[in-house]
């Protein structure tokens, strides 16, 4: 962020009456944020917040007070003009799919980078001005992000600091076992003490020097995952080089998302490899693999012949007496949209991905007791085939569309 975006922020809070430089006491010399009478604060024994040290020195607090503004579409110049960055292109990338890798390099799509210039304003490209703001830090930063909203408010903005969310979650750490895993794979030494390895998880800590890559941690996963595709599949069976390597990819990207997503907000995630790629249970690869046995019900129909349609399968349902069984797993995806809704109007993500867990569950016990190529009528066939198009439809579209998880072709 340049300096003229905290100013800004700074002289609109000013000409409100936010802020004050406090004279004497302990703040002296700092630009102080005075939350006392604020309901959200009532009670507290130092309702004051700096937002400017007295060397000068910009808090994470005022900058974020800044950020949010803009983000808001409040950051505004004297003029009335949006107070905004310039933007300047980085690079091109393409994309196939919402759970697809990101392509460098080429494609159609511009990926843009900030500038100090606000001159600079490639033609099509606008960001900030949002109706609502999910800022995504994890519950110990609850004060200052009451303290940002706060700032919103007093400012005029009543319906923009409603519109300011945060998205808080609790911690996110390893198991002893993801420690020693990573060490090994990426060559890493955290210095831990036996005590520590004791411990039912450890925290990441930037004073101590343990802290994990994002890329690290995906590389350690994919490891494993081309481990576990290759015990499955058996010495001399296992699929080619670069089909092991997309398929693995695909399973570790699978195993990350569902352990973050499952995990409710108010709940430590403390991470383990053998938990997050377990192809049993309530996992990401548990989900791909319902997806994927879905998927070759129709390949192996297409092969005899039998694949059907949706129109003749949807008739052959209406006229069909359902069993139980299936017209629960209909009516569970039918209810998707609903469960999403509440995800997203709750924040709490677990609740997508215990719905998409117990569809799998549903349809694996399905599978069996309801075989579709085997079926004793072309009648019970259509209507096995309705239910399983309707389950291979909606799983996919959670996965991929909601959770960002890709469905590989095999696993």
């Amino acid at each position: 962020m340049h300096r003229g975006f905290w100013t800004r922020a700074f002289e609109l809070l000013q000409a409100a009456g936010a802020i004050n430089l406090e004279e004497e006491g302990k703040n002296a010399g700092c630009w102080v944020m005075s939350l006392a009478e604020s309901a959200e604060f009532a009670g507290m024994a130092d309702a004051d917040k700096i937002l400017v040290r007295s060397n000068g020195t910009v808090t994470y607090t005022g900058k974020d007070i800044a950020y949010q503004l803009w983000k808001l579409g409040l950051l505004q110049d004297p003029d009335g003009a949006l107070h905004d960055f310039g933007y300047r292109s980085f690079d091109r990338f393409a994309q196939a799919g919402t759970a697809s890798p990101v392509r460098y390099g080429d494609g159609t799509r511009t990926l843009f980078r900030t500038t100090s210039d606000p001159t600079e304003r490639p033609a099509g490209a606008a960001f900030g001005s949002g109706s609502r703001v999910y800022n995504v830090i994890d519950v110990r930063q609850a004060y200052p992000q009451k303290v940002v909203k706060e700032a919103i408010r007093v400012l005029g903005h009543p319906e923009a600091a409603d519109s300011s969310v945060h998205f808080a979650y609790e911690m996110v750490a390893l198991t002893p076992a993801a420690v020693r895993r990573l060490e090994v794979s990426q060559g890493l030494d955290f210095r831990l003490s036996p005590e520590d390895m004791g411990k039912p998880f450890i925290e990441m800590s930037g004073r101590r020097g343990i802290g994990v890559k994002a890329d690290a941690l995906l590389l350690t996963l994919i490891h494993e995952a081309e481990k576990a595709i290759s015990e499955r599949k058996g010495e001399g069976t296992g699929p080619m080089a670069d089909q092991l390597a997309g398929r693995a990819r695909a399973i570790a990207v699978g195993a990350l998302r569902y352990q973050m997503a499952r995990q409710g907000r108010n709940r430590v995630l403390a991470f383990d490899f053998d938990e997050a790629l377990a192809f049993e249970g309530d996992t990401g690869p548990y989900l791909q693999y319902s997806a994927v046995r879905a998927n070759k019900i129709f390949e192996k129909l297409t092969a005899q012949g039998l694949a059907g349609s949706p129109d003749e399968d949807a008739r052959a349902a209406i006229a069909a007496a359902v069993p139980d069984d299936l017209w629960d797993l209909a009516l569970a995806c039918a209810r998707t949209p609903e469960m999403a809704e509440k995800a997203v109007a709750s924040l709490e993500f677990s609740l997508l991905a215990g719905h998409a867990r117990d569809l799998a569950q549903s349809f694996h016990k399905l599978y069996h007791e309801h075989p579709v190529l085997h079926a004793e009528d072309e009648a019970t066939r259509a209507l096995r085939r309705a239910t399983f198009r309707v389950f291979a439809s909606t799983i996919t579209s959670i996965l991929e569309e909601l959770l960002g998880i890709p469905v590989p072709q095999e696993m």
